[in-house]
C-alpha cells in the first residue's frame, strides 16, 4: 500500500472481512446507472458502506472519506487511491464520525444495513440514520438507498439460505426502520430534509439497470415506454456478482436460479396497474437537510435543484449505453440526446388485448404491420406503438423469426396459448403476419431463464396438448377398428354370394357373352 494514501482506523473495523469481494453476501451496490445520480455531488463527501469503486471515481477527489468495515476493503481502496491525496479511506464502525467536520454531500447508495461491525455496537436502523445526517451540514445533500422489503425481487425469490453477512440482519423486524416509502418520506421529513428526487429501482436494489423516477410513473401515457423500459430485467440479472472481483482472488458467482415467476412480466403487470413504485426492489432518495435544522411539514417535503443541476427522472441502462430522461419543457419527456420519449402501449400489449377480444382482423394487422415495417426484428414487449401510428423500439433489432418466437414465448408463459389453434404458436403467429414459418424450435425456446411459475405454465400446456393428441388418437384407432371391422364383414358377404348357385350361373351366363362378344368381333376369314 502507497505511504500517500493510509487507511485512517476509527475502531471497531473487521480484520478479516471484505464486503467487495462477493464471497460473504451479495457485493458492493454498482451500477452505471447509479454514478448517473452522483453527479450532484459536491463539496466535502462523505461515502458509506461497500460502493463499487467504479461509482467511487464519479465522485469529486478533491475532499473525499470512504468508509467500509473491512480492512482488507480499506487497504484495497487506499492502494487505488494513492495518487490522489483528496480520498481518505477510514475503517471501522461509523459512531466516529461525528467527531470531524460537516459534510456538504453523504452518499450511502447502499443502505445502512451494511455499517455494523461485529466489533462494535449494532446500530438499528434509525440509529444510523440519526448519524448520518448529524453529519451532515445545514444544506448539505443526502443521496440514501433503501431496499424494499415487499420487492419484486424478494416476493418471487426462492428461499434462500443466509449468507455470512446476516449475523445481526433485523430487516423488516427492525421497529425503527420506516415501513414502506410513505412512511420513509415523512420519516425524512421529521429529520429535517427535504427530498429533491425519489427513483424506483429495479430489478435489485443493489445493481439496478432502470431508475425510474416519482414523476415519470405516474404518467399514465407512459405506459408502453415504462415496460419496455423494464423489459430488459430477465431473471438472469437478479443478483450475479461483477465478473472482475473488487480485491483479487477467485470469486464464485452466484447461481442463477429460476424464481417463482418471471420478474419483467410482474412489473409489467405493476406499471399497467400503477403500483410499480410500491412493488419496486429499492428507492433512491436525494435530499437536502434545512438550514434551520427545523422539520418539514408534512406535505411540504419537497425542493427544487438549482438550475442545471436538476437530477434525471430517469437512468436506463440498455444494452450496455446509459440513457437518462429529463422534463421537456414544452410538456411530456425526453431523452438526454433530445429524443422525445414515446407514449403510448406496446406491440405485445396491444395483440394481447385483441387476442382477449377475439379481433382477429386487428391481430393480423398489429402483426403484419410490424413484421412488414423496419421494426420486425425488434421484441414487441420493446416496441411502442403511438396514439397517432408511428412505431418506436426501444432495443436493437434481431431476427424477425426470433422476435416472433419470443412473442410466442411470453405468449405462452402467460396462459394465453389457448386462444390460439393448435400447433407451434410461433409459425401460427408468422402465418398470420404474411410471414414463412421459420425453423421449429419451440414456442419456449428463446434462451430466457423461466420462473416456476412459466414452468408449470408451460408443463399444464404441454399435459393439456398430450392428453388431447392421446384422445385424438383414441378416436383414430377406433375409427380403424369400425372401418377394418365393416369392410370384413362385407368381404364375408361377398365371399358367401360368390358360392351361391345364382352367383355360379351368373358367372356361366357372363363367361357364354363374353365368347359370343369375341366370335363376333373375330373377323371372317
Amino acid at each position: 500500500m502507497s505511504p500517500g494514501t493510509p487507511v485512517r482506523l476509527l475502531g471497531d473495523e473487521m480484520h478479516a472481512w471484505s464486503d467487495l469481494d462477493g464471497a460473504h453476501g451479495p457485493g458492493p451496490v454498482r451500477g452505471t446507472g447509479l454514478a448517473a445520480l452522483l453527479t450532484g455531488a459536491y463539496g466535502r463527501t462523505l461515502v458509506v458502506g461497500p460502493h463499487h469503486p467504479e461509482l467511487l471515481d464519479t465522485l469529486p477527489p478533491a475532499d473525499l472519506t470512504v468508509l467500509v468495515r473491512g480492512l482488507p476493503d480499506a487497504e484495497a481502496l487506499a492502494a487505488r487511491y494513492a495518487d490522489r491525496p483528496g480520498v481518505r479511506v477510514c475503517c471501522g464502525g461509523p459512531e466516529r464520525l461525528t467527531t470531524g467536520p460537516a459534510y456538504d454531500t453523504v452518499v450511502a447508495l447502499d443502505g445502512l444495513a451494511r455499517l455494523n461491525s461485529v466489533e462494535g455496537a449494532e446500530l438499528t436502523w434509525g440509529e444510523a440514520f440519526e448519524l448520518l445526517v448529524s453529519v451532515l451540514r445545514p444544506g448539505g445533500r443526502l443521496l440514501l438507498g433503501v431496499e424494499n422489503h415487499i420487492g419484486l425481487h424478494r416476493l418471487l425469490a426462492l428461499p434462500a439460505g443466509s449468507t455470512d453477512s446476516d449475523w445481526a440482519a433485523l430487516g423488516e423486524y427492525d421497529d425503527t426502520r420506516p415501513a414502506g416509502l410513505a412512511r420513509l418520506r415523512d420519516r425524512l421529513a421529521a429529520a429535517g430534509l427535504r427530498i429533491g428526487g425519489t427513483w424506483a429501482a429495479f430489478p435489485s436494489p443493489r445493481a439496478p439497470v432502470a431508475l425510474l423516477g416519482t414523476e415519470l410513473l405516474a404518467d399514465a401515457d407512459l405506459t408502453g415506454f415504462l415496460q419496455a423500459a423494464l423489459a430488459v430485467v430477465e431473471p438472469a440479472r437478479l443478483g450475479p456478482v461483477d465478473p472482475e472481483p473488487v480485491l483479487p482472488g477467485p470469486v464464485d458467482p452466484e447461481p442463477v436460479l429460476p424464481g417463482l415467476a418471471d420478474p419483467e412480466r410482474l412489473a409489467g403487470a405493476a406499471i399497467r396497474n400503477g403500483a410499480a413504485l410500491e412493488l419496486a426492489p429499492g428507492w433512491v432518495l436525494l435530499a437536502e437537510r434545512r438550514p434551520d435544522h427545523g422539520t418539514v411539514p408534512v406535505g411540504h417535503d419537497t425542493w427544487a435543484p438549482a438550475a442545471g443541476a436538476t437530477p434525471a427522472a430517469a437512468v436506463l441502462v440498455q444494452e450496455g449505453r446509459v440513457r437518462q430522461v429529463h422534463p421537456d419543457q414544452a410538456g411530456g419527456w425526453r431523452f438526454a440526446d433530445g429524443g422525445a420519449v414515446p407514449s403510448g402501449r406496446t406491440v405485445e400489449d396491444l395483440v394481447v388485448a385483441a387476442s382477449l377480444r377475439r379481433d382477429l382482423p386487428a391481430v393480423r394487422a398489429l402483426l403484419t404491420a410490424w413484421q412488414s415495417g423496419v421494426e420486425a426484428g425488434v421484441p414487441a414487449d420493446r416496441l411502442v406503438v403511438t396514439p397517432t401510428g408511428d412505431w418506436h423500439g426501444l432495443a436493437a433489432a434481431t431476427e424477425p423469426v426470433a422476435a416472433l418466437r419470443r412473442l410466442a414465448s411470453r405468449l405462452v408463459d402467460a396462459g394465453l396459448a389457448d386462444l390460439w389453434p393448435a400447433g407451434e404458436l410461433a409459425a401460427t403467429l408468422a402465418v398470420t403476419a404474411g410471414q414463412r414459418p421459420g425453423p421449429l424450435v419451440g414456442d419456449g425456446d428463446d434462451g430466457r431463464v423461466r420462473g416456476w411459475r412459466e414452468l408449470t405454465v408451460d408443463r399444464d400446456r404441454l399435459a393439456r396438448e398430450l392428453t388431447e393428441a392421446r384422445a385424438l388418437q383414441r378416436w383414430y384407432e377406433r375409427t380403424l377398428t369400425e372401418r377394418d371391422d365393416e369392410l370384413k364383414r362385407l368381404r364375408r358377404i361377398v365371399s358367401l354370394l360368390h358360392g351361391t348357385p345364382t352367383a355360379r350361373a351368373g358367372r356361366l351366363l357372363l363367361a357364354a357373352v363374353r365368347t359370343a362378344r369375341s366370335a363376333v368381333r373375330r373377323p371372317t376369314p
